[in-house]
């Protein structure tokens, strides 16, 4: 498929999506049609074991929704719905978050499972929301408190706080700070470790614990239960074995 507000390339397994709405990035219609289309065939693809989001140019990587789009907000997949697709992915997510992360934006990089942040001081982090007497509304009140904890996500979310890299660091909003001509490098290489390791244990974890963390511990058990019984009769886990008894690294094929 051709896009025209994001870019999508693939090399080596790892495809980056890049938000193309420069210099803020921010979600229109078209961004919301294009990002799910997107999410939902790497999905399926065999071409991409890792995926990496970031933003075109170096100011924002999103500022979230498009205010002069609001006629279009029922129109379309719904934020939710992308975000969803994101965390609940069985394939790794890298934010690179190259500039400014606000709102939407914020939420985007809290869907992935990974977040690298340029150390650019102008960057921020945030969900700004409240300040317009509204609140996030594509899962930041769900996702920032599991990743922070209560009491921190309430302080950042009731008080709209802008996070600098260093601070979001600090309460872990984010993983890693890179230097901003380092940053997709860093990604990359992130992104291309986690590429080589075998696909079907790697979307076993992330399926079994997004399920645990969602629907409760024994409902992950079951999941978990479930992918081990398919994942020791796989290719991969011969693949693993020999190569460990051969002393060699595995090249795993996700089959």
């Amino acid at each position: 498929m051709s896009y025209s507000n994001i870019i999508v390339s693939t090399n080596d397994f790892v495809t980056t999506i890049t938000l193309n709405r420069p210099p803020t990035n921010s979600v229109n219609l078209g961004v919301r049609e294009e990002l799910f289309q997107a999410v939902t065939e790497l999905e399926k693809s065999k071409e991409t074991r890792v995926v990496i989001i970031t933003g075109a140019g170096e100011k924002g990587f999103c500022a979230g929704m498009d205010l002069s789009d609001v006629a279009n907000i029922s129109n379309g997949p719904n934020g939710n719905t992308i975000m969803n697709a994101i965390s609940r992915s069985r394939k790794p997510y890298i934010a690179a978050i190259n500039g400014y992360a606000l709102g939407g934006g914020c939420e985007t990089a809290l869907a992935c499972h990974f977040r690298l942040m340029t150390d650019n001081p102008k960057a921020l982090i945030g969900l700004p929301e409240v300040n317009l007497g509204i609140t996030p509304g594509w899962g930041g009140v769900q996702r920032m408190p599991r990743l922070l904890g209560k009491s921190k996500a309430l302080e950042i979310i009731l008080f709209s706080k802008r996070l600098s890299a260093p601070e979001a660091l600090a309460v872990g909003l984010v993983d890693k700070v890179c230097p901003a001509a380092d940053l997709m490098k860093e990604a990359e290489a992130f992104a291309a470790v986690l590429a080589k390791r075998p696909p079907l244990a790697v979307a076993a974890v992330l399926d079994g614990m997004n399920v645990g963390l969602d629907k409760g511990i024994d409902e992950g058990l079951r999941v978990d239960t479930e992918w081990i019984t398919k994942l020791v009769i796989s290719k991969d886990a011969t693949e693993g074995i020999t190569a460990f008894l051969e002393k060699r690294e595995a090249k795993f094929i996700g089959e």
